[in-house]
């Protein structure tokens, strides 16, 4: 319904209005006011303080980093250009079991704590939420706690069992997380301290959890050999706890378990139907990357260091090229070069888009902003979604893309009035081209920005391309109805 008492904001005109719910677009002005949606439709006599021209273009919902690890960006490097520039106007932080709070008691620590930034933690989830709604961030903002944290912040011994009390301190320090905003909680089963977890910690934290309505996302334990049983185990602490689950990242790693997908994605499926609530997410590269990991370095032939502490020259380099060098062999020369990063080639990427086409399958860049040399998924991911695997592979039809970007990672993390364009929602807007949008970020050249995005809106501000003077609108969410998972374009 068109507001007759007010002039808008800002009207966008001559735009193909893609809604997030997997409808067909249509021709729609949009009309803002007060940072939400006013009204949608014809408005073309509608009075507006702005009008933005969207030129025959697509006008969708802003997109849903459903997996980043800008904790601390929002301290370091506040303007987030590698997230406007492809769209993305939410970001959900604190995955793989690492985030900006709680911080580790004096002594801990744990070496994929690097992935996050140099920023001191915060002692807790409300002085973090806080701290962030003090920096105004420059997009929406959506954390999850960390398990390693829950660990390094209570345990004497971090990579010990758990004792009762320590179980209790976790499960108590999550519950406040909780309370305080967090929309969840994360593991990183494949990194230390989450490595020697068992499933009676797990459980005990998965039902704190699904009590408050919250979900867990998991970095699972092994996406190699072993990825079936992985998949199986956070399966099972869904369905002991009734947790909603999110499998993030999900990869078949080594030549020889490609293709292994259409059974984990077929456990999945069996789950759903046993009324599980389960969902997962890729990035859109058949490589990873993470902190250097020596045991890997004779498993995987192509690692590229993104950075290197005692060795900064070797960022961008081969790491079997820096062994030839060094006259010694990988792993050797891995453990030479920690703390530090890497990028590993061993994923097939036929097996990434045919887990992306699953129904259930989100986005989520992954990108590691503190490297040097990052992944090119950092500014990438989400407009190589819209060329690539939309445009040239014609994996599924665009209006089914964007509502894998938009309103469902809205539903999965209860993210009310976000992820669609509907009156009363918060105006979070992408327009873009769909005939040129694309990545431009490389192997080589990391962070060059994408093309093809026109503009991109949080809450009714204008945050791609800048403008001078406005100040940063994005607001810092919380989970505001039970997390829900579902399939994207079938509603």
């Amino acid at each position: 319904m068109q507001n007759n008492t007010r002039e808008f904001d800002l009207k966008i005109t001559d735009g193909w209005l893609i809604d997030g719910t997997g409808a067909e677009r249509r021709r729609a002005d949009i009309g803002i006011l007060d940072g939400r949606v006013a009204a949608l439709g014809d408005l073309s006599q509608a009075p507006a303080r702005q009008t933005l021209s969207a030129g025959g273009h697509i006008v969708a919902p802003g997109f849903i980093d459903t997996h980043g690890h800008d904790d601390l960006m929002f301290v370091e490097k506040p303007q987030l250009d590698w997230k406007t520039s492809q769209g993305i106007t939410t970001v959900v932080v604190g995955n793989c079991g690492v985030s900006a709070s709680p911080a580790p008691m004096p002594g801990n620590t744990a070496a994929a704590l690097a992935l996050l930034g140099e920023s001191p933690l915060f002692p807790d989830m409300h002085t973090y939420l806080q701290a962030l709604r003090g920096l105004h961030p420059m997009i929406n903002v959506a954390a999850l706690v960390g398990h390693a944290n829950l660990r390094l912040a209570v345990m004497q011994d971090p990579m010990a069992t758990p004792t009762e009390a320590e179980q209790q301190a976790m499960e108590t320090l999550l519950r406040e997380s909780l309370q305080a905003g967090a929309v969840g909680f994360s593991t990183g089963l494949a990194y230390e301290p989450g490595s020697v977890s068992k499933l009676e910690e797990l459980d005990g934290l998965a039902h704190i959890a699904a009590a408050a309505g919250s979900l867990h996302t998991s970095h699972i334990r092994n996406e190699g050999d072993d990825v079936e049983a992985a998949v199986d185990e956070v399966l099972g602490i869904s369905r002991r706890t009734g947790c909603a689950t999110l499998v993030s990242h999900h990869k078949c790693m080594l030549k020889a378990n490609w293709g292994r997908s259409q059974y984990t994605l077929a456990n999945i499926d069996l789950a759903r139907t046993q009324g599980l609530d389960v969902a997962l997410d890729i990035y859109p590269y058949p490589g990873s990357s993470t902190i250097l990991i020596p045991e890997r370095a004779d498993l995987i032939d192509d690692i590229r260091i993104t950075w290197s502490t005692p060795h900064p020259e070797c960022s961008g380099k081969y790491l079997s090229d820096i062994a030839w060098e060094w006259g010694c062999d990988r792993e050797t020369a891995a453990r030479r070069l920690l703390p530090a990063g890497a990028i590993y080639f061993a994923m097939d990427e036929d097996e990434v888009q045919r887990i992306f086409r699953h129904p259930c399958c989100m986005v989520g860049s992954d990108g590691l902003p503190s490297d040097e040399r990052p992944h090119p998924r950092l500014w990438g991911s989400f407009t190589r979604i819209l060329g690539r695997y939309v445009r040239e592979c014609q994996l599924m039809p665009l209006e089914q893309a964007v509502a894998r970007m938009t309103a469902l990672p809205a539903s999965v993390f209860g993210l009310r009035d976000r992820g669609t364009l509907r009156e009363g929602a918060w105006a979070d807007i992408v327009i873009f081209d769909p005939e040129t949008v694309e990545d431009r970020a490389t192997w080589e050249n990391p962070t060059q920005p994408s093309v093809g995005v026109d503009a991109v809106l949080v809450n009714g501000t204008q945050v791609f391309p800048k403008l001078e003077g406005v100040q940063r609108p994005g607001q810092v969410l919380q989970r505001e109805f039970p997390a829900m998972s579902g399939n994207a374009g079938e509603a």
